[in-house]
Formats: structure tokens, sequence, C-alpha cells
């Protein structure tokens, strides 16, 4: 009799909580809610590295709990189901250590961070993300001559990026299918007399990420990447690059980037429609810098700097 009551209890169990899940799936099919935060330029131990670059770095040194306080609270308070962060998570890959010896250990310890997140974090690489420091005596030099080895760390250490360090994600909401696009653009090192366009990105990323746009007719795009367009380029470069990429895309709604550290929402218009580039400020000058994005059947909503706000609705019909 009890084993019978125990199975019956169970049984129930079971369904409720199938129950509860269907009734969840089907409040986010709904909408889909997610904070967009950038820069965020932590750096884990300074006290072990060449106390001059330390010293100009000083800056950041303390960025580690407001990080893990805003993982900690933020998702929940806003309902995001996930995080995404537009480059610069680290403020070096590699950097010169108090034994002159250059010591590689902040890939790993950021992605201990967000590996054990309560909610997915989704990040892209910045130019930071892939440079080493050293110091010269004089001044901080800082080289990208270790992006392959960096960018290794990453796709070994970082759950987003075991696929890659530019990859997509598919979501439904409603009866809009929405196509997340992680780009790597964290590449900027370009040399005297080069005709480096910036963001740069290499060709079979470029290959791939048309292949992405015509892999099906009704999809929306977002695309996420570090270094932002530069609006007024976006009609006049005609070579392969990024800019002749998106700028074909009717489907485009929102390109979310950082870098330059400031809030800003500026409308671009391609060949085949407009979208908007989101800016968020760096979250290591100011942990509000943070946004709220929310995706609806019809609408994508970007919140204000620091708040659940409105500040632009976007349509995608």
């Amino acid at each position: 009799m009890k084993r019978t009551l125990f199975v019956k209890n169970a049984f129930g169990n079971v369904i409720l909580l199938l129950l509860l899940v269907s009734r969840l799936a089907a409040q986010n099919n709904e909408s889909v809610t997610f904070i967009h935060v950038s820069d965020i330029h932590l750096i884990f131990n300074i006290e072990l590295y060449q106390r001059d670059l330390a010293s100009s770095r000083n800056h950041y040194a303390n960025g580690v709990e407001p990080f893990e306080l805003f993982l900690d609270k933020k998702p929940a308070e806003t309902d995001a189901s996930f995080v995404v962060a537009t480059g610069d998570m680290i403020d070096f890959y590699q950097g010169e250590s108090g034994k002159r010896k250059m010591l590689n250990v902040q890939v790993e310890q950021f992605a201990q961070k967000i590996n054990k997140s309560e909610v997915p974090v989704y990040c892209v690489l910045g130019n930071h993300d892939i440079a080493a420091y050293s110091w010269d005596g004089n001044t901080r030099n800082s080289t990208q001559n270790v992006a392959g080895i960096a960018r290794s760390a990453w796709i070994r250490n970082a759950s987003c990026f075991y696929e890659g360090t530019y990859y997509s994600k598919m979501m439904k909401v409603g009866r809009t299918n929405y196509r997340l696009i992680f780009l790597d653009d964290s590449y900027n090192d370009n040399r005297e007399n080069e005709n480096m366009i910036i963001p740069y990105m290499s060709i079979e990323q470029l290959h791939w990420l048309k292949d992405q746009f015509d892999e099906r007719d009704d999809d929306v795009e977002i695309v996420m990447m570090h270094i932002p367009l530069d609006s007024e380029k976006i009609g006049s470069i005609e070579e392969e690059n990024i800019y002749s990429v998106l700028k074909r895309q009717s489907s485009l709604k929102l390109l979310l980037v950082g870098h330059n550290h400031e809030n800003e929402i500026k409308e671009i218009a391609g060949l085949g429609g407009k979208f908007y580039q989101v800016m968020t400020g760096a979250f290591a000058r100011d942990p509000e810098n943070w946004r709220v994005i929310e995706l609806t059947e019809n609408t994508i909503s970007v919140s204000l700097p620091g708040k659940t706000g409105q500040e632009i609705k976007i349509p995608i019909k």
C-alpha cells in the first residue's frame, strides 16, 4: 500500500513538473528578455603583475566584485534569460609579471565566473581579450601577436566559445524566428600603410556570416560584435568586408556593440533597409552600464542604460 501511494505521488509530481515546464515554455514563447553589457575589463590578481604595469591599469583593479554581484542579482531582477557581453571582458589576455615573465591566467579566471552563472553568458571577443601587455621601463606596450593562443584559451575555457569565437543561436518568439549572431572583430592591430578596415573580420568569417543571413528567409537577425560600425562608411565601401555584408541585409534589425565606453543609439541606413546600432557604456566605468533587451513577436525593445524603462522600440515587420 505504501509503495503504491509512493508511486502515485511520484507520478503526480512528474505530471506537475511537466505542466510547470510547459507553462514556462509558453510564457517564454511570448517574449524573451536578455541583458546587454560591455567592456567589463576585469583584472584578476593585479598584484602578480609588474609594478609599473599594474599601476597603469589600477583603475580596473576592483571590478571583480561588482561583476559577481551583477551576475548574481541583475538577471533575476530583470527576468533575463541570458546575458550578452560584447567584448573586453578582461583587460588583457597576457601580462608581464613581477618576475618579468608573461603570465596568462585571466581568461581562465573570467571563464570560471561566467560558467558558474545561473543564466548563460554569451560573449564576443574584444581587442583587449586577445592582447598582451608588457612594460619597457617608461610605458606600457600592447600587442595582439598572441591573438591565436588567446583565442584558443577562450575556446578551451569559456563554454560560449566551444564552437569557436563566432557562432549563432536561434530562438522562436511567438511566430518570429530570431537569429542571434555573435561575431569576432577583436583584431585591430593594423600596421602603418595597411589598408585595414575596422571593424576587421577575416574572409572566412564573412563567408560564414553571409551564409547565416542566407540560411532562411523568415528570420530576424540581431548581430553582436565589439567595435561599432562607422555609419558614414556603410554606404561608401564596396569591397568585401563587414560593411558590405551588413548593408545588404533587410532582415537585420539590431547591432549590439561596445568598445567606445559610451551609451549611444544610432539608426543606420543600408541598401536593404535600416537597422539600429546600440552601444552600451563600459561596465568597468559604471556597473549601471547595462541594458535590457526584450524580444517579442513584432518588436525589439531596448532599455535606457541601467534601467528597465524603454529607450527605443524597433518594429520588425
